[in-house]
């Protein structure tokens, strides 16, 4: 479990101490907590000490206080009153500014913060367990019907009577898809080691846009959008890592989401010499001149788009450069500086994102 703690704190078990975020550990303390005696006896002793104040052999302060049973401890302090001033000084020679005295009621304010993290951060972690079992099941169930689907798109392409029961299939197989993307962008925007496969497999570029169109067009005809998209030549296969499916499908429904109904959005596809262009063109809510820089940000919204629609966490253009960064394809994002649509007080222009991939 990740860490917050504003003071030193010493780890019971592993017999060191680690930084506070506001309060560092003297150099002393960080050489002779495993090796000096006395500090070894002091920390085997609070680790069974009831909770308050006490004084280190060298002249800190340690507090032990509960947290979910378990005593904590904070060390090497410089306690308002509570520290042995001739004994410790001479250990932080010209370092007294870097472990500044603080007051106890800040102290007790410091370790209700700790607990208060510790209780939470616990109740994290069970309801983050609790969402990972359930995400392997949907995975497991959802792996399940792409096989059975298999079988039966293999059966009915045998029999032409059952041209209806294949498009039936095709459906299937793409919803069945579409669920993956959704599942690895979450996997995606909270683990980024996941985006990284160990090696690289071939992918081709218009098949993946053309399955993400085919998944998004449910949602695009409740708008009344269009999607188009139109390739100079036939593509060639990529070398990619498993996250450049995730790509397309974040740009396209970022796309969708913000289009007004009844616009058209354009995806063009070329090659230049050992590079492959895509650039994906629609209609979006304007972004400001001082938002272009940031609109890749992990959790920003531009102004425009925030006032278009609620429904946004600011990360699907972060994780599209992150899988770009990964795969080395170079993305760029334009947005027409010039007013083309003004819809309920809400200005949309060009919005345009542009891939350039090495073959």
């Amino acid at each position: 479990m990740d860490e917050f703690n504003l003071l030193p704190i010493y780890r019971n078990g592993l017999e060191e101490i680690s930084d506070g975020i506001d309060v560092s550990v003297p150099e002393f303390c960080r050489k002779c907590c495993r090796v000096n005696e006395k500090c070894k006896r002091h920390y085997m002793n609070l680790a069974e000490a009831a909770p308050g104040l006490y004084h280190c052999p060298h002249g800190f302060s340690s507090y032990v206080f509960e947290v979910d049973g378990d005593n904590c401890i904070f060390t090497c302090l410089r306690i308002e009153g509570e520290y042995d001033r001739a004994k410790l000084m001479s250990k932080i020679k010209n370092q007294g500014k870097r472990y500044r005295e603080i007051s106890y009621p800040i102290l007790l304010e410091y370790a209700e913060a700790y607990r208060e993290y510790w209780i939470n951060q616990n109740k994290y972690e069970r309801y983050k367990k609790f969402i990972d079992d359930i995400f392997h099941d949907v995975r497991k169930f959802n792996q399940q019907i792409k096989l059975k689907n298999d079988k039966i798109f293999r059966k009915s392409q045998k029999n032409k009577r059952y041209s209806e029961l294949l498009e039936y299939s095709k459906s299937i197989y793409v919803m069945c898809w579409f669920l993956t993307l959704r599942l690895n962008n979450h996997d995606f925007v909270y683990n980024e080691q996941l985006m990284k496969a160990d090696v690289r497999s071939s992918y081709n570029i218009f098949k993946i846009i053309d399955k993400v169109r085919y998944c998004m067009k449910e949602k695009a005809e409740s708008k009344d959008i269009k999607m188009v998209m139109t390739a100079e030549r036939e593509c060639r296969d990529m070398m990619a890592y498993d996250c450049i499916e995730l790509l397309p499908f974040l740009i396209l429904e970022n796309a969708v989401k913000y289009s007004p109904r009844g616009e058209r959005i354009e995806i063009y596809i070329d090659e230049k010499g050992n590079r492959q262009h895509v650039a994906i063109v629609s209609l979006g809510p304007r972004i400001l001149e001082n938002e272009i820089n940031l609109i890749c940000e992990q959790g920003y919204r531009g102004e425009n788009a925030v006032k278009a629609t609620d429904d946004g966490m600011g990360i699907g253009l972060y994780t599209a450069s992150c899988i770009c960064r990964l795969n080395n394809i170079d993305m760029r994002v334009y947005s027409d500086p010039l007013k083309i649509k003004c819809i309920n007080s809400i200005e949309y222009s060009e919005f345009k994102v542009d891939f350039w991939i090495d073959l």
